[in-house]
């Protein structure tokens, strides 16, 4: 019973105090001072994802669009429907030489290809991102391109510059 007491007065003296502080700063408001504190939190943390971006990002919007675009593309198993379509892929348009021999899952070529993409030449990669970023973009145009790779004389060069003007 007595620890109870003590503690009614504790917190009797706690409020006081409070409500003598709350008193003495008229100027600011609890909601100000909350709404303060939450944009220095995010300015915090828009400054930290702002300086990884800036260290890790490339300055090429073409490589970024790949980086961004080409996963998803490359994940469409009715687009790719096995490793080797894809690694044609990668071979015929980024001009890549996968190893053929090392057996790796379909996440880990897909990994190698987006590593790979950033050494690219920017000159070459131009053409190709004016065209992907038309075909990926129009569900009408990736249609034609899957019906496109049934032909016996598919080209991904030729079906790629064809639908992406």
């Amino acid at each position: 019973m007595r620890q109870n007491k003590n503690k009614i007065i504790q917190v009797a003296n706690l409020i006081e105090e409070l409500s003598w502080l709350l008193e003495s700063n008229k100027s600011l408001s609890l909601n100000e001072v909350a709404e303060i504190i939450r944009e220095q939190s995010q300015l915090t943390n828009s400054n930290l994802t702002n300086k990884v971006a800036s260290k890790y990002a490339s300055s090429n919007p073409n490589k970024q669009f790949l980086v961004g675009a080409l996963p998803a593309l490359l994940q469409d198993n009715s687009l790719f429907k096995s490793n080797s379509e894809m690694l044609d892929f990668a071979e015929d348009v980024l001009k890549l030489l996968p190893s053929r021999a090392a057996k790796r899952s379909r996440t880990e070529y897909i990994g190698w290809i987006i590593c790979e993409v950033s050494s690219l030449n920017d000159k070459d990669l131009e053409s190709l991102v004016n065209s992907l970023s038309a075909i990926v973009g129009d569900e009408i145009k990736l249609k034609k391109m899957k019906a496109a790779k049934k032909e016996p004389n598919f080209s991904w060069n030729n079906t790629i510059q064809s639908l992406g003007e």
